[in-house]
């Protein structure tokens, strides 16, 4: 009788052990995990702490059997109570796991060296013969060596080694004029980055491109976009630095080379917790870091890339555009939905142009498909782009709202992720955005934001990227770009600002 008592607790404690064994090792990686993403502050190596307290509690439960005499019912509680505690502790290790790997996963996705992808077509009209390359490699192409040249010639090069021969190419002097060939029989195909049909499609006479012609090719060319040295320098948790908000004209899955409709700076000071959003409209007519002296449209910026639009701004502003961030309409839309809907204050009542939903005056919960079509609206109100430009910014300072509730967080954590990845992309480091995060847990402090926008007088004029053609371009009030100039110094130099700051005084002549 004794014998088998003996045998049954070595069983016990063998299972125990395994029991421990297994715990202790999902503990060590669950804090190896932790000190990894290195985003939790000092104060938390309480963490440590918590998983030996809880790993002694077990180890008395489940190998303390107590003395002779004393009843078996107690040790068989605390057998139970020590299993169930182990479980609960696997469990919440398993879970914190995979959350702080899905985040690191997350953030290597969005950030480090990114890829942009640019997509040059062959097009023929929607009546020609030819179905693939090969039936048009006789065909005179029309090219333009003005704009985004070196893609096309990837592009030739690619369509050369399909063909097995030299394809005949017809250079034009701009966009255009390329599809006026196309379209007059001048020329048989043309090449061109699918990034500019929105804007030939835009010009008078050219609103039907895309259903007068057809694609024969695509030609896909990712490009590693690097950091910029110059940030290197700071400190992220306590110097001032500025982030480019982008939103990509594109509504596909992931991210490519094209028109910007949100360019939005946001001017960051961590010591005093300062926010300044300034937006500035997307048809305002600036001189660019692309075009070579000659005036564009700021949206046009986003097609030569995304250090042309930093550089654009941070001229126009005269400050250095550390980083950016940059979000396609898909990814927003599926962004909104991962934190539950945004609720935003509108100043009017209206009904959207893009899929008619009814906003309220006043306060309204958006789910992802309204929220996009609010802040794309501007036919409905008599500012336009200017008020697009206003809920756009309404539409981030609810996102920050949401995101930085941890319930929010929490419930909606994979959703989250998941929106991100491949959708939504940023030049700052992993390491930057983990200290970041890891500083606000630290002091858990509120941030103090505000909002500035830029306008200015609606008009027409030609173009860096459509320099036949007379577009609408908004010509910038140079007292307001100044302003919002004094603005973004007095956050560097860590003013607060306060509402009354963002009125231009009266004794500044408009």
């Amino acid at each position: 009788m004794e014998a088998t008592k003996e045998k049954k607790k070595s069983k016990w404690k063998i299972t125990a052990g395994i029991i421990l064994v297994v715990q202790l090792v999902l503990s060590l990686t669950t804090v190896g995990i932790v000190l990894w993403l290195n985003m939790l502050p000092e104060l938390y190596v309480m963490l440590f702490g918590l998983i030996l307290l809880f790993l002694l509690i077990m180890e008395y439960c489940l190998f303390y059997f107590g003395k002779k005499g004393k009843k078996k019912t107690a040790c068989y509680v605390r057998r139970t109570f020590g299993i169930l505690l182990s479980l609960a502790c696997m469990v919440v290790c398993i879970g914190g796991s995979y959350m702080l790997v899905k985040a690191g996963n997350t953030l290597g996705d969005i950030t480090g060296n990114v890829k942009t992808t640019d997509t040059v077509s062959a097009y023929v009209m929607v009546d020609d013969p030819a179905q693939t390359l090969m039936d048009a490699k006789d065909y005179v192409f029309a090219i333009t060596e003005k704009y985004d040249y070196e893609h096309t010639q990837k592009a030739i090069e690619k369509i050369n080694e399909t063909v097995g021969t030299q394809i005949h190419t017809q250079v034009y002097d701009n966009i255009l004029d390329m599809v006026q060939a196309l379209y007059e029989g001048n020329a048989d195909a043309m090449l061109m980055n699918v990034a500019y049909v929105d804007v030939v499609e835009a010009q008078d006479g050219y609103e039907t491109f895309s259903s007068r012609t057809r694609t024969l090719y695509d030609h896909e060319e990712e490009t590693v976009v690097t950091e910029d040295s110059q940030t290197a320098e700071k400190s992220i948790t306590t110097d001032p630095f500025v982030i480019y908000i982008s939103g990509s004209d594109t509504r596909t899955l992931t991210l490519t080379t094209s028109r910007s409709d949100v360019n939005i700076l946001a001017v960051v000071n961590p010591s005093t917790k300062q926010v300044l959003l300034i937006n500035t409209p997307r048809d305002y007519y600036v001189d660019t870091a692309a075009s070579a002296g000659a005036k564009d449209k700021l949206t046009h910026c986003g097609m030569y890339g995304i250090d042309c639009s930093m550089a654009t701004l941070g001229n126009l502003y005269d400050e250095h555009v550390d980083y950016y961030v940059q979000i396609n309409f898909n990814g927003f839309k599926t962004l909104v939905d991962a934190v539950g809907g945004i609720t935003v204050e509108s100043e009017k009542a209206f009904r959207t142009s893009e899929g008619g939903f009814y906003i309220n005056q006043g306060t309204n919960q958006l789910n992802g498909t309204v929220a996009l079509s609010y802040v794309r609206e501007r036919k409905s109100f008599a500012d336009g782009d200017n008020s697009r430009g206003r809920h756009q910014m309404q539409a981030i300072e609810a996102l920050i709202k949401k995101i930085s509730s941890g319930t929010t967080v929490l419930s909606n954590y994979s959703a989250i992720m998941d929106s991100m990845s491949g959708m939504f992309t940023t030049s700052m480091s992993s390491e930057d955005i983990s200290a970041l995060v890891k500083m606000q847990l630290s002091d858990l402090a509120s941030w103090n934001v505000k909002s500035y926008a830029v306008t200015g007088k609606g008009g027409s004029s030609t173009t860096y990227s459509m320099p036949t053609k007379r577009s609408y371009v908004m010509y910038p009030d140079e007292v307001q770009v100044k302003y919002a100039e004094q603005l973004v110094n007095k956050v560097v130099e860590g003013q607060i600002l306060t509402d009354a700051d963002l009125e231009i005084p009266d004794n500044i002549v408009q």
